[in-house]
């Protein structure tokens, strides 16, 4: 037979042992936001991309966007968001290797997609759900000619046009941050060829590749 008086001391030692652990945060850990950086491949037509071509809010001109994903799998929502540019560093093709560059990029945010002038920088992002930052753009000036390749930083952009890369190899040192979430580092490569067969077709995206987000940098 079993006795009552160790039932009820094992069920008063868990309940104490429960109520400790969720003094120290066990609920907030189990139901914590769960946040990652990802960018969709290349997928059909049909099917939504992170890859689009479409218009600038601010010209109505033609642009290339490359688009990351904040992705919540947590089960609370994640709070002010963001994504922040670290370094920057361009490949030297002769030296075969990466060199700094572009230190007014240091620090700054990349846009929320189809953001209003006015609107901030981080979002909130719900469980089982993501949401769209800009990357980099092609376009969007001269029809017809695509010019550098844009890193997608909020307003205002650096008057000597900083964030505007000339055709090459990049690479992105980001973090993604927020008020409840830990801090995570990503790396991204940025090619350009300058090249941009026309303007409306997908053909772009044989001369502009993105490869990443990885947690390592890695060499072209």
């Amino acid at each position: 037979m079993f006795d009552p008086a160790w039932i009820i001391a094992t069920c008063s030692v868990a309940t104490a042992v429960l109520a400790v652990a969720l003094a120290l945060g066990l609920k907030e850990w189990v139901f914590r936001p769960r946040v990652s950086l990802i960018l969709r491949g290349r997928l059909p037509p049909d099917e939504i991309s992170d890859r689009v071509v479409t218009k600038r809010i601010d010209t109505g001109k033609t642009a290339a966007f490359v688009r990351l994903r904040v992705d919540n799998r947590g089960r609370s929502t994640a709070r002010r968001v963001a994504v922040r540019v670290l370094q920057v560093h361009n490949w030297d093709q002769d030296r075969q290797q990466w060199l700094r560059a572009r230190p007014e990029l240091d620090g700054r945010l990349l846009q929320p997609s189809n953001q209003l002038p006015g609107e901030p920088d981080s979002l909130d992002v719900f469980p089982r759900s993501d949401r769209i930052v800009d990357l980099a753009s092609v376009g969007g000036e001269d029809e017809g000619l695509p010019g550098p390749v844009f890193v997608e930083i909020g307003p205002p952009w650096p008057p000597n046009r900083a964030n505007a890369l000339e055709p090459g190899t990049w690479r992105l040192e980001l973090l993604v941050c927020g008020d409840n979430i830990d801090a995570e580092r990503y790396f991204i490569t940025v090619s350009f060829d300058g090249s941009w067969p026309e303007l409306d077709g997908p053909g772009i995206w044989d001369h502009l590749r993105v490869d990443g987000p990885s947690a390592r940098p890695s060499r072209p």
